[in-house]
């Protein structure tokens, strides 16, 4: 059954691994010149200074310049890290979706039922060496693009942001797993190829939308941190790599002054004023007002140490899924003549 089994796919193999070596000619050129810029431009070493710790002084990870720098050399290539988030889905449609759809649409599953063959045997050698290929692919693009992303991670966006999470870690191979699982069950209740493609394309966003907008946010409670706005010492550090849920002015009382924002002040005048998303409809100097005496930024945000703990936790809610759907096939292939 192995044998069979490779004899049906190996096309589908080769045309992956050529799909592979093409984004490896882009993925390690680009990667080396952008790993090489960052560390002998000097950025690295900037913004290493502040490492993880929330509140940096004011003089430490003041990398804007050479960030600047380095983004337009090389931001263009984000747009190429946001096209990896599709490449698990594409492994599911190619060699999932066909893997038992083919079979039934041909007929050619009764002849190997015929042939002493049981349908369990049959299910399972060809699950597990299709899923063996997808964990291995999936390893492989997770690894080359994690490297890949290193540098335009390390500017401040963070590995625990939308789009950056995907495409970092582990998280990849259990989307791989699930994107396969996910077109087999839905070529086993289709039986047919194409519309078990288009199916699973649908299902796979649908589900990964609810799980990254949905569910991660609440894998663990948000912390809260609080800078007096009257600390001028003291300020965010933007290259802790955080997820940021929410930023604004609070009064010594709780009252939100300003939502979406942050506020440094110096007596009554103002050091610094930042809108993070939000409208700012204050005076024009809000350092005067009575208010804002006593008040403070407040961040909620996940810390981006949080990153593997986010990682094994979806990577196991996608490999339950696709586990349960693999069960579903089996449950559903013993009903087909």
């Amino acid at each position: 059954m192995i044998w069979l089994t490779w004899r049906q796919h190996r096309k589908q193999l080769l045309y992956t691994l050529i799909a592979l070596a093409a984004a490896a000619a882009v993925i390690v050129p680009t990667g080396l010149s952008m790993h090489h810029a960052f560390v002998n431009s000097g950025l690295a070493a900037c913004i290493a200074k502040a490492g993880d710790a929330q509140l940096v002084a004011g003089n430490v990870g003041d990398c804007g310049e050479l960030a600047r720098q380095f983004q337009q050399s090389y931001n263009g290539l984000t747009f190429l890290g946001i096209l990896m988030v599709i490449f698990p889905v594409f492994v599911g449609i190619f060699f999932g979706a066909p893997l038992v759809a083919q079979e039934i649409e041909r007929g050619t599953h009764r002849f190997v039922w015929t042939q002493g063959v049981s349908r369990l045997r049959w299910a399972l050698a060809k699950f597990g060496l299709i899923g063996l290929v997808a964990l291995v692919i999936g390893a492989i693009y997770a690894y080359g693009v994690d490297w890949w992303t290193q540098p335009l991670m390390a500017q401040g966006q963070g590995r625990i942001n939308y789009l950056s999470f995907d495409i970092q870690g582990v998280a990849p191979v259990a989307y791989t797993l699930f994107a396969v699982a996910l077109g087999v069950f839905l070529g086993v209740f289709t039986r047919k190829v194409l519309p078990a493609m288009g199916i699973t394309v649908a299902a796979f966003i649908g589900v990964r939308a609810v799980i990254e907008y949905v569910a991660r946010r609440h894998y663990l409670g948000p912390v809260s941190l609080k800078l007096p706005v009257s600390n001028t010492a003291l300020q965010y550090n933007q290259y802790a790599g955080d997820w940021i849920y929410s930023t604004s002015v609070v009064s010594a009382q709780g009252k939100t002054l300003l939502s979406s924002a942050q506020l440094q002040c110096q007596g009554t005048n103002v050091i610094s004023m930042s809108s993070t998303g939000g409208t700012m409809a204050v005076n024009a100097n809000p350092c005067a007002d009575a208010a804002y005496n006593g008040a403070y930024n407040l961040q909620v945000y996940q810390p981006g140490t949080r990153f593997w703990d986010f990682q094994w936790i979806e990577s196991g809610i996608f490999v339950a899924l696709a586990a349960l759907l693999i069960w579903f096939a089996l449950v559903r292939l013993r009903r087909i003549s």
